[in-house]
């Protein structure tokens, strides 16, 4: 009877287990030079440059960012998070944002053709 009961059940946890994990979403996160950019400096000269870098390095690292790239003086980071909060929180976390070095916008990111960039 026990053993009838719990293979009944045993469906219900899984279900509940899976209805637990949240699903990520993606985000994109636009990068303009901020005004403690120092106009006179090359990138690697700037303070907090290097601190920015190592962020990235480590969301990288960890498969948090899915796709990076320049346009004009824009830098552009598509990334992975779990909500617009987290998105905003992980990004704003970054010393170089923090010390205004770089001014940067997130916004959800919505595909709408899926490809392939190499």
């Amino acid at each position: 009877m026990k053993t009838s009961l719990l293979l009944l059940l045993l469906p219900f946890v899984f279900w509940a287990q899976e209805s637990t994990v949240k699903e990520e979403s993606l985000f994109v996160a636009l990068y303009t030079v901020g005004e403690n950019w120092d106009t006179e400096k090359s990138p690697n000269e700037q303070a907090f440059f290097k601190e920015h870098s190592a962020f990235l390095k480590k969301l990288r690292d960890t498969k948090v960012i899915v796709q990076g790239a320049r346009y004009g003086d824009t830098g552009m980071v598509v990334f992975k998070a779990s909500g617009e909060e987290t998105a905003e929180s992980l990004i704003r976390s970054d010393l170089a944002i923090q010390n205004r070095l770089f001014n940067v916008k997130i916004y959800a990111f919505s595909p709408f053709y899926k490809g392939c960039i190499e």
